[in-house]
């Protein structure tokens, strides 16, 4: 892999137009016979799909499935994610900090829901995602699989917030850590109250959230992404065949 060339039989199946039953078979007999078990293994998964203009469901289970079990339960310390297996999966699937394409985003939810505990910062830029994708003319993999372009938070955002929070609650009550709770700030200041879902504002209310009238809070201490990349869908990938 180290000229940039894929062997077989990835060099049948990259660039097709779409991955399909078939494809995979093929692949999880001739080359992950035994699961994705490296790092290698993972990039070459990942550049396979994203040399493909599209894909079937099947093909996309098996891709989210393999990344997120090589990070939880492959790589070490296995059944949870430490802070470098946690710096790997977000350097593999993003670009300048943003995730670019559903499926990547998937695969760190995902990820997230197989693991005993993950770090703050992964739980963070999960977030991070959403409240990039809440911007206007916003491209990244949170926009593109948002059902609607309201400003506020809606139900299918409050979905995805308590999917990436479920650790967090214990006996009744929400433990977040500070750049969580700085994240949720300036998803609710994106909107105002009455263009939130009710659910949302009884949550900001509960973990006293909103900021007084006039404070935009300080995105900068946990924002990774850069204002440019914000309104931008970033081609590339993070993570390539070798």
């Amino acid at each position: 892999m180290s000229d940039g060339r894929f062997s077989f039989p990835a060099c049948v199946i990259a660039g097709k137009r779409r991955l399909d039953v078939d494809d995979l078979m093929m692949l999880r007999k001739h080359a992950f016979s035994d699961g994705i078990r490296t790092e290698d293994d993972a990039c070459l998964l990942l550049a396979i799909h994203r040399a493909c203009a599209s894909s079937c469901p099947q093909w996309d289970s098996y891709v989210v499935e393999s990344i997120a079990a090589y990070a939880v339960h492959r790589q070490h310390p296995r059944g949870w994610l430490d802070a470098t297996n946690a710096e790997w999966l977000i350097a593999t699937l993003s670009v300048d900090a943003i995730v670019t394409t559903p499926l990547e985003l998937e695969i760190i939810l995902h990820a997230l829901d197989m693991a005993a505990s993950a770090p703050d910062r992964l739980y963070a830029f999960a977030l991070e995602q959403m409240f990039i994708g809440l911007q206007p003319n916003s491209r990244n993999a949170y926009a593109l699989s948002r059902p609607s372009r309201n400003p506020g938070m809606d139900l299918a955002d409050l979905h995805y917030l308590w999917r990436v929070l479920r650790s967090a609650c214990e006996g009744g009550r929400i433990l977040m850590s500070a750049i969580e709770r700085d994240v949720l700030r300036a998803i609710d200041a994106l909107a105002q109250p009455g263009e939130h879902h009710h659910g949302w504002n009884d949550l900001v209310s509960t973990l006293q959230l909103r900021a007084p009238a006039g404070n935009g809070g300080d995105r900068g201490r946990w924002l990774k992404a850069s204002d440019e990349a914000l309104l931008e869908k970033t081609t590339g990938a993070a993570c390539q065949a070798a």
